[in-house]
């Protein structure tokens, strides 16, 4: 398949659905043969469906990342079916709303181990390879929640805040292997996550009267897959330990004046 990305290897996690499909069915149209990784093989499936359907080469690899041996063993077979993987994107993560007091430490232990333990873990196996076969591009899906407290999320904006620091240090120490590392940090993103979670209602509130935001209107999830298409391309060959925010705009504004009362 032609494109930009045409012929090399890029292998997501996280991809059975919401940002990870999206991000799968937009390097694949740009020519990436993708290796789609997650737990839920059905929706891995459904993935690489999409991607077949459209013209493109994919095939699932069914992986826990918290699992070590098991993220060797993916890594490994997808290289052998398709050659040396040139493009991660780090996407898998979870999520926990339980109050700072409250939450529990083996809550902690598991958002923290999928969302940067794991990101740290399955990067670490693909650049010892990228390294010595001639380099490539490792993207994270962070979060404008690595900024600041939206909620009670502190395990979640812990991680995000965290895979910022590991992508710099990534970034300035694969740099001589020809090893690129970015951050994308999308804001509110209509997923199926999100719209089970809010209801139609308010749903179409965010979609058109969304005031926090500037362009007031969610992210659609195509629209952060192409950050990573475009981080992932040789056009963002000076781009290293950045950070590229999709956020319509939201951490733009400190929202501050708009919160005040009105005078009189």
């Amino acid at each position: 398949m032609e494109g930009r990305l045409a012929d090399r290897v890029a292998l997501v996690t996280g991809a059975s659905k919401g940002i990870g499909r999206a991000v799968s069915i937009a390097l694949a149209a740009a020519g990436a043969r993708v290796c789609a990784s997650g737990r839920n093989l059905s929706g891995l499936e459904k993935t690489v469906r999409a991607i077949e359907e459209a013209g493109g080469s994919a095939r699932a690899y069914p992986c826990d990342i918290c699992d070590d041996a098991a993220v060797c063993t993916m890594v490994e077979s997808a290289t052998a079916d398709f050659g040396p993987i040139r493009i991660l994107v780090n996407n898998a993560g979870i999520d926990d709303d339980t109050p700072f007091l409250d939450v529990e430490r083996a809550r902690w232990r598991e958002v923290i181990g999928t969302n940067l333990t794991a990101a740290f873990v399955v990067a670490q196996e693909v650049a010892r390879r990228m390294a010595s076969s001639g380099g490539g591009v490792i993207l994270h899906t962070a979060s404008i929640d690595a900024h600041g407290a939206d909620g009670p999320y502190v395990a979640y904006n812990a991680s995000k805040a965290g895979l910022l620091g590991l992508n710099r240090t990534m970034a300035t120490e694969l740099a001589r292997y020809g090893i690129r590392s970015n951050c994308v940090s999308p804001g509110f993103t209509r997923t199926e996550m999100t719209e089970l979670a809010v209801g139609p209602d308010l749903l179409e509130h965010l979609d058109g009267s969304f005031d926090r935001v500037p362009m007031r209107r969610l992210v659609e999830a195509e629209e952060v897959a192409n950050a990573f298409v475009f981080l992932a391309s040789d056009e963002a060959s000076a781009i290293t330990g950045a950070e590229l925010r999709v956020d319509a705009g939201l951490t733009a504004n400190l929202y501050i004046l708009e919160t005040l009362p009105k005078p009189g």
